[in-house]
């Protein structure tokens, strides 16, 4: 076999650990060399399934001779490696009953690593099956030649310049997935905020002129209120002075029951320490309880003065829903229909934002809507979205053109997000695309990294052309069906600047 070149002291933890050809399925140096001369022939296959990958190296087989092998299994929807199931090695040949092999355990996490007895002298289509519970993959590794006397050579896999251990792989955030075409729609892209929807939300105004009084639960924007619910009250302007010094009157009583509370609390320090007679704490305690009691009748005078029987008018909360802005500040004098509280009653939202993209004059047709929130692990398509705007106008002041997308059911967000909004322009045309998570850019350049073998992989440079939220058009670099690293690109970035090792390989 040839060999290829490490470059990563990010793998030498994994290296370490594998000693032992049918325990780990690795060696290296000297006990490499001797087992290259004792076996001058091997094969190495991967395979994809759906759901799972399979990385198998094994000596040549020779008829009624027994040969090693070490096969990793990776379930590619977490990258996890196998720690369980059974994996079957099959020899399907032109006549006859298939020869298999069943190994029914692993030998460390994700390698199965033992030996098996090879079939007679023959070609056989060679396929293999891993299983485990409803866990279930088959990969038809293409043929093998079983040698009379001596091992056969087999074609060599096309090996990368990046080798990667499977060890180092398991570690970390990794996956893979085929570049392959796919219809895509062009996006623009631009940062955008969501209000309440204008239809949905309730306004109350104020009735007439008068001092602002507002409840005790300050309707604070984005509290939730029930219909009906005591927000405010308006006090005839004509009770303006009274209300005033009513609030004075609480004033002074909430301070003189704070100053009897801590007087309170020292002479009952002394008392304890009999430093003051008892007379003196019994002074203190009906001092703060007339402090209290003062503080609870200048309260009652205000709640008297701002009710409809002293000709307050009560303001309600008009609907339930969500309180998405508030007018006016507690005592301030206003005017009858000024906007006091607007109350959001359904999910609807208004996205706003601005584009600032000159190279997008207008929004002909939109066929996709996404929105993508910080904390979200991806983009939301919209179900349903009204594109308000039918034109983009540009501000020759602030560069950018204002966009506005009606969504009716909020998909999750709330009023006040900070969001990213993606607009699909135009019908959706077949491209060969990645998902963007795929690209890394180094130095200026776009690279993706193209897996060839189950540890070896590729740098190649891209060039790319649209996208949309989740993926890229590659304009040239890459073939469909090539499989590229979509999570862990820049770890194998950074092990193709780690340096070099020899190759690991039987």
């Amino acid at each position: 076999m040839s060999a290829h070149r490490f470059v990563i002291p990010l793998v030498l933890v994994a290296l370490s650990a594998c000693t032992n050809p049918l325990e780990a399925g690795h060696s290296h140096g000297a006990a490499d060399n001797a087992h290259e001369a004792q076996h001058s022939a091997s094969i190495a296959i991967t395979r994809w399934t759906d759901t799972h990958e399979l990385f198998v190296e094994l000596d040549a087989p020779v008829a009624g001779h027994s040969f090693s092998y070490h096969a990793h299994v990776t379930r590619l929807a977490d990258n996890a490696p196998a720690t369980s199931g059974s994996l079957t090695f099959r020899f399907v040949g032109m006549t006859g009953q298939p020869v298999s092999h069943v190994d029914d355990a692993v030998a460390r996490a994700g390698i199965f690593a033992a030996e098996a007895m090879a079939p007679a002298e023959g070609v056989y289509s060679f396929v293999l099956v891993y299983e485990d519970g409803d866990e279930r993959s088959e990969w038809d590794a293409g043929t093998v030649t079983i040698g009379d006397h001596h091992p056969v050579a087999h074609a060599e896999e096309d090996e990368g310049e990046i080798a990667f251990l499977k060890e180092t792989q398991w570690q970390i955030p990794f996956a893979t997935a085929p570049a392959q075409s796919m219809p895509l729609t062009p996006t623009i892209e631009t940062a955008a905020i969501a209000k309440a929807a204008p239809a949905s939300t309730t306004v109350v105004a104020a009735p007439s002129d008068g001092l602002l009084v507002w409840a005790d639960g300050l309707p604070v924007v984005g509290r939730r209120v029930v219909r009906g619910e005591p927000l405010a009250a308006i006090v005839p302007a004509s009770m303006a002075d009274s209300w005033s010094r009513l609030q004075a009157d609480v004033s002074t009583a909430r301070v003189d029951r704070e100053l009897a509370e801590r007087e309170l609390a020292r002479v009952e320090a002394l008392s304890e320490r009999d430093l003051l007679p008892a007379r003196r704490l019994d002074e203190a305690r009906a001092g703060v309880e007339r402090a209290r009691t003062e503080t609870r009748a200048a309260r009652r005078r205000v709640a008297t003065l701002t009710s409809s029987g002293a000709g307050a008018i009560p303001i309600t909360a008009p609907a339930n829903g969500i309180i998405v802005s508030v007018g006016g500040e507690h005592g301030s004098e206003i005017s009858a229909g000024s906007p006091l509280v607007s109350v959001a009653t359904s999910a609807a939202l208004l996205l706003e934002g601005h584009v600032h993209s000159r190279t997008a004059s207008e929004l002909g047709t939109v066929s996709t809507v996404a929105v993508h929130r910080g904390d979200w692990p991806a983009p939301r398509v919209l179900v349903n979205p009204n594109v308000l705007t039918d034109q983009l106008v540009f501000d020759p002041h602030t560069l950018s053109a204002p966009i506005s997308v009606l969504v009716d059911d909020g998909a999750g967000l709330l009023v006040g997000d900070l969001v990213s909004l993606s607009l699909g322009i135009g019908e959706p045309t077949q491209r060969l695309v990645v998902p963007r998570s795929a690209v890394v850019e180094t130095n200026g350049t776009d690279v993706v990294f193209v897996q060839k073998t189950g540890e070896s992989f590729t740098r190649r440079r891209v060039v790319l052309g649209q996208a949309d939220p989740t993926h890229v058009e590659v304009l040239s670099g890459l073939q469909p069906g090539e499989r590229v690293v979509t999570e862990g690109g820049f770890d194998v970035h950074v092990a193709a600047l780690s340096g070099s090792l020899e190759s690991h390989r039987h």
